[in-house]
């Protein structure tokens, strides 16, 4: 180090040289055009345009960057009277489409072909152009005694593609799927069938599957209107019932042919254990107690009975899917163990 131009601190202290920064100035001043001319007045009309084109006010404000405006507000691009809600980033997963499709709900089962039948279409067809053989029937009763489940016993017959399983029943008339949850009918479901009788005469049979549950009598009382008799049916077991009574009542007041069909017998044998007297007096003592009823209600003037002589008291166990009358019985004995006269 020169000892002329350094103190000894390191400091220069030598002749002054010549500064760089006066190199730079004169390189800027010989790009940029000359004072006065169109190029310039060009370039001071740009920066006023980034500027925000305002005067000296708004090239001397600060704007921080919070403060700044990038895009639009909600209010100015919607209006005032259109809520506007803001949302973080993270409060709606990914599967969840910004946008939701519309999806149209369903509330019960559709069948789109017409299922299989032990009998032609148009047999059935020609059937309707003969009032005479036409049978509406409405099955009537109390709650979960047994008229879905004997329906779905009449399907299966005439239907050789719908079968039931024991863990879960089919409840063919149930179309609502709050019906199939809660295994209770809600509304009233018509079917048409063929049915034979004991002499194999066929008969077209519009039956209406009711609900049971008090709330929903007023579908019952529809198909009542709409039926020429109806089918009561009675729990072998639990016996006649608040609502099989109002039933009774209503039938009695609309003229109405009543049949009754006392069903869960197997619940006699199963659960009660009972003996075979013990179960026919059981059976007897509903028979009984119906016909009370409407002696009660149908007064001197109409007298009506129900018995297994008059043919209009059936058994039935609609979860082995057994139904018979004395008169049928009859007939199954009569083929069974020989000639029987059967009348």
């Amino acid at each position: 180090m020169d000892a002329e131009l350094y103190d000894e601190f390191g400091n220069y202290i030598g002749p002054e040289l010549d500064s760089d920064d006066e190199d730079d100035e004169e390189e800027l001043t010989e790009g940029r055009p000359a004072i006065g001319s169109k190029q310039d007045q060009d370039f001071e009309d740009d920066e006023e345009d980034m500027d925000g084109g305002g005067g000296d006010e708004n090239t001397m404000t600060v704007v921080l960057h919070e403060d700044k405006r990038y895009y639009p507000t909600a209010a100015e691009v919607y209006g005032e009277e259109v809520e506007t809600v803001v949302q973080e980033e993270d409060t709606q997963p990914l599967t969840q489409p910004i946008i939701q499709p519309v999806n149209k709900k369903k509330f019960s089962y559709h069948q789109q072909d017409l299922p299989q039948t032990t009998y032609e279409m148009e047999y059935l067809a020609d059937m309707m152009d003969t009032p005479g053989l036409i049978r509406n029937v409405a099955l009537v009763g109390h709650l979960h005694h047994g008229k879905t489940s004997f329906m779905d016993c009449l399907m299966e017959q005439t239907h050789p593609d719908l079968k039931s399983y024991s863990e879960k029943p089919l409840r063919y008339t149930d179309t609502l799927f709050t019906e199939q949850e809660r295994g209770v009918s809600i509304k009233s479901m018509p079917c048409t069938i063929i049915m034979q009788d004991v002499k194999n005469k066929s008969y077209l049979m519009n039956i209406y599957d009711t609900p049971g549950h008090v709330n929903f009598s007023d579908e019952v009382s529809a198909a009542m209107r709409l039926a020429d008799g109806i089918v009561l049916f009675v729990d072998a077991a639990e016996g006649i019932m608040l609502n099989t009574e109002r039933i009774l009542k209503h039938a009695v007041q609309e003229h109405i042919a009543i049949t009754v069909c006392i069903n869960k017998i197997d619940r006699l044998l199963l659960e009660l254990k009972l003996p075979p007297q013990d179960a026919y007096y059981k059976l007897r003592y509903i028979v009984e107690e119906i016909n009370g009823i409407l002696n009660m209600y149908g007064g001197e003037e109409e007298t009506f009975q129900v018995s297994p002589l008059l043919g209009n008291v059936c058994f039935a166990s609609a979860q082995y899917s057994v139904c018979f009358t004395l008169k049928s019985f009859a007939s199954i004995y009569a083929e069974a163990y020989g000639d029987v006269n059967v009348t």
